[in-house]
């Protein structure tokens, strides 16, 4: 049985037309309690049309890679033959409890989603997506697998994140549809209203350092002056070092993963960020996961405080601020509240509009 989701009102003019970034006009509108079921979205640039389809905004424009045609239909295959599935954490792996507890926590605390608007690229079925919404959050969950984002639209209804981990925000449990808008759409060729975002967040590296760098222009470009993008890619560990082994691979489903340095990583995000921190979490310690979970979570934890130990993590988390864009026309900066002001009073005492020439309002 399909899972109804709608697309929050709210979200739908943030949309932007995946081939050239023009404003959509929605028609053919049906609608549900919390947003949009079906409609017709136009870009009023170029004509190009996208649908919503029950509930899902369907936004893939262009030629997919072969690498990417291959994940499509490996996750696809995956989610669909069993999508309502409760979630039970494995024994070991990444979706274990062990890792939920060491690696989401650290995204939250840097991503601090509650009541902000956040933007999410490789949602897959919502490990993180469920909780960012749970907090209060607004979210635009992009994937290209439409098999995972219906994954995802089975557990809104419900408010509980298919993850081991469990923070208590306000609303774990309840229906999150009006939170939640889902896109279907390759994060590399994707658009959003410029500057409507105050968070975005990305848990994959892409198969390529050109659909990377395209990804991190449209979050630049999604994010407000004050925003912040908060994401994770494969760490090039010392382990990985010591052992010799490849700096690109396949798991063992052969989806291709690249392993990135911190310096590496900071090179490919700096175009797009002036202020930009990355640190090593997830560290593979030897035994601990045989050890009762606290204990071993204490014990990973404390690898990573130590300077060289932490460089054993298996993931690199980059908090990214002060996105660099092409500026917008007739778009005010903050300035400087104080001067301001002064500069009102002196144009009101000369009897004229606080204009800095004849056509300019500061």
């Amino acid at each position: 049985m399909l899972v109804q989701t709608e697309f929050p009102n709210d979200l739908l003019p943030l949309l932007r037309c995946s081939q050239d970034g023009g404003a959509l006009s929605a028609s053919e509108l049906r609608n549900g309690a919390a947003g949009v079921i079906d409609a017709r979205l136009t870009c009023q640039t170029c004509s190009a049309e996208f649908r919503i389809r029950d509930g899902i905004a369907l936004m893939m424009a262009g030629r997919q890679s072969e690498e990417d045609k291959f994940e499509m239909a490996y996750r696809d295959s995956q989610h669909e033959a069993a999508p309502f599935a409760p979630f039970v954490a494995p024994a070991a792996g990444w979706r274990s409890k062990y890792n939920d507890l060491l690696e989401i926590p650290p995204h939250l605390k840097e991503l601090e989603p509650a009541g902000c608007k956040v933007l999410e690229f490789g949602c897959g079925d919502g490990r993180i997506t469920i909780l960012v919404a749970q907090s209060g959050a607004k979210v635009l969950a992009v994937d290209f697998s439409i098999g995972s984002l219906r994954k995802l639209a089975a557990q809104l209804p419900a408010g509980i994140a298919p993850s081991a981990y469990h923070p208590g925000y306000p609303l774990e449990g309840r229906d999150l549809r009006g939170q939640v808008g889902l896109v279907q759409a390759d994060a590399s060729s994707f658009h959003v209203a410029p500057r409507s975002f105050d968070r975005a967040l990305s848990t994959t590296p892409l198969d390529s350092i050109y659909q990377r760098m395209a990804m991190y222009r449209t979050i630049a470009d999604a994010l407000t002056d004050e925003g912040r993008y908060i994401g994770s890619v494969e760490h090039d560990d010392l382990t990985r070092r010591i052992l010799g082994l490849p700096v690109a691979r396949r798991y063992w489903s052969g989806i291709f993963i690249e392993h990135f340095d911190v310096e590496g990583y900071r090179r490919e995000t700096a175009p797009f960020f002036r202020k930009t921190r990355i640190y090593p979490m997830r560290p593979r310690v030897p035994f601990v996961r045989q050890l009762p979970a606290r204990l071993a979570l204490a014990i990973a934890n404390l690898v990573m405080a130590l300077t060289v130990l932490k460089n054993f993590g298996e993931i690199l988390l980059l908090r990214a601020e002060q996105p660099i864009r092409p500026p917008v026309e007739g778009i005010n900066r903050p300035g400087i509240r104080l001067a301001k002001r002064f500069f009102y009073w002196y144009m009101r005492r000369l009897g004229k509009e606080p204009l800095w020439d004849s056509s300019e309002k500061v």
